[in-house]
């Protein structure tokens, strides 16, 4: 007599369907999936329900069409539904939205390079009616023109900080950066957000010629190239720079409070379609997941972060030497696929662009991409908001409006190299760039020279915390051994009495400390302290006469 098992002919759980189902595509089908995911939604993921608006949103602004969104999502949803399953998801409730931003951040990622392994464009979903309508307002909805002058890296951090109000520490977890680092962009981003603002309040006012042609058209998108104009604008004129002083006065102070900017728009997710995309994940035959550190989050981008933190240095010296390997970062907000409707534009040196000659931009509506994946070859953007040729900065024609002084620096006057740099021939068989800061007083300003001691080009960046400060340039490119002297010198806005600012180098993380002397505040008026009186005589004693 024999004996076999007998398999059940009822479903047991999810896991019997993931062996017997089919393969779905990924796209609009997965709106037929919606009633399927109704019978499983109680079982996936319950607690994810709060932040998938939020999940939702950061996808969309990533991948820039819906479809692809959820689908990115729901891969996101079953990777982390499987961690759970085998208890490796972080075990730290502090740690779980993070987590869910940073497999959202990677399913888009790797959605994003199977797009461009297979060498085409993505075909849009061709759709007609009020569905077309709400997705193209959703899109729109994700503007954000403030923003128009930060890089990539910047934006994506901003994204997290402000639309999704996730604290510096949740953001450096989703980005696999240190939380110093993390910061410090935030900082840097949140410079340059203020500065546009600061553009636009002057536009608004309509109280200068020359912005009012700038920027005086209702119908001009804010581009890269337009702000860059504006702000450019702003900073070398006094009557637009009172102005903008004067509309940002009760501001919080240019960078240090990121989080507080205007409220922005989180949108509402589709539950069913949401569930449906998270069931067609389960069900796929493949089954990607990325590596993950001890801690649960995905690992690829982390251990580059850790690699490039330990080569970081920073220091508070006369004579400043930092070397950091310049490593690509990771881009992933989007170029423009089409001419945007709201906010920044593509960066180019002209302020007007076309797509006239694209044809896939005809078929495609445009929109704002709030993200920084890199879908095209171009320029890379250095950590401040430029490329390496662009400076949003004054001229270094300014004269020198108080005085300053390193630390234990030097005195010599004199001593102040040329300002330019030597280009040498880059070796093709180099290693990669290294920044190399040093920095002196000369009289009344601050001579910082920067090299690259490595053997391949390298992007730069300066930054500063101190309004009243002024750099001769904020960002460039340095060829191997090419040197490059920044002039750092004061506006007549300085603070009064003893003052101390700083000047960050990127990508080295250098902090150079300037001090100066404001000037003397008024001195209070004292009443004058009243006078002891004079002792009274003693008497004398009568002289007998003789």
């Amino acid at each position: 007599m024999s004996s076999r098992r007998e398999h059940p002919t009822n479903s047991t759980g999810v896991r019997q369907v993931r062996r017997g189902a089919r393969r779905t595509e990924n796209g609009p089908a997965l709106a037929a999936l919606s009633g399927a995911a109704a019978a499983v939604q109680d079982v996936h993921g319950a607690g994810d329900d709060p932040y998938l608006d939020g999940l939702f949103t950061y996808c969309l602004s990533i991948m820039c069409e819906h479809d692809e969104a959820v689908s990115a999502l729901g891969l996101a949803l079953s990777v982390a539904e499987r961690q759970r399953e085998r208890d490796r998801a972080p075990q730290d409730p502090a740690h779980r939205r993070p987590w869910l931003y940073a497999l959202a951040r990677w399913a888009c990622l790797r959605r994003l390079a199977t797009l461009r392994e297979a060498a085409r464009p993505r075909e849009p979903v061709k759709l007609d009616g009020p569905l077309a309508t709400r997705r193209r307002q959703e899109l729109a909805t994700l503007g954000w023109p403030e923003a128009a002058g930060t890089t990539p890296e910047q934006r994506e951090a901003l994204e997290l900080a402000v639309r999704h109000q996730l604290p510096v520490d949740e953001v450096a977890l989703v980005l696999s950066m240190e939380s110093a680092a993390t910061r410090m962009l935030l900082s840097g981003a949140a410079c340059e957000v203020e500065r546009t603002r600061a553009a636009l309040s002057v536009v608004n006012s309509g109280g200068c010629g020359t912005v009012s042609r700038l920027g005086g058209d209702t119908e001009v998108v804010l581009s890269a190239a337009l702000r860059r104009e504006l702000v450019r604008h702003v900073d070398e004129c006094g009557e637009c720079r009172l102005s903008a002083e004067k509309h940002m006065a009760g501001e919080p102070w240019p960078g240090t409070a990121p989080g507080r900017s205007r409220q922005l728009a989180v949108l509402k997710a589709s539950r069913p379609v949401v569930h449906a995309a998270l069931v067609a994940a389960l069900r796929a035959r493949a089954q990607p997941a990325p590596r993950f550190d001890r801690h649960g989050f995905p690992a690829e981008a982390k251990e580059r972060a850790a690699r490039m933190g330990r080569l970081r240095a920073r220091a508070v010296t006369t004579t400043v030497a930092a070397a950091v390997v310049a490593a690509p970062v990771l881009a992933l907000w989007a170029a423009y696929r089409g001419a945007p409707l709201v906010g920044e534009g593509r960066d180019g040196s002209s302020v007007a662009t076309s797509d006239a000659d694209d044809p896939a931009a005809e078929e495609s509506y445009p929109y704002e991409n709030a993200g920084n994946a890199d879908r095209a070859d171009g320029d890379r953007k250095s950590p401040n908001g430029r490329t390496g040729d662009d400076r949003d900065g004054e001229k270094d024609d300014g004269k020198p409006g108080g005085s300053t002084k390193l630390p234990g620096g030097s005195d010599d006057p004199d001593s102040s190299p040329d300002e330019g740099a030597e280009s040498p021939d880059e070796s093709p068989s180099a290693s990669p760039g290294r920044l190399s800061v040093q920095a002196r007083p000369a009289g009344d300003v601050t001579l910082i020279t920067l090299t690259n001691t490595g053997g391949t080009k390298l992007d730069w960046s300066a930054a500063t915390d101190a309004r009243w400060l002024r750099v001769s340039r904020l960002s460039g490119q340095l060829s191997p051994g090419e040197s490059y002297t920044v002039r750092v010198d004061v506006r007549r806005w300085e603070p009064e009495g003893p003052w101390t600012a700083r000047v960050h180098f990127a990508p080295s993380g250098t902090v150079i400390t300037i001090q100066g002397q404001g000037r003397e505040p008024a001195p209070e008026p004292s009443e004058p302290e009243p006078s002891e009186p004079a002792p009274d005589p003693e008497p004398s004693e009568p002289v007998p006469s003789a």
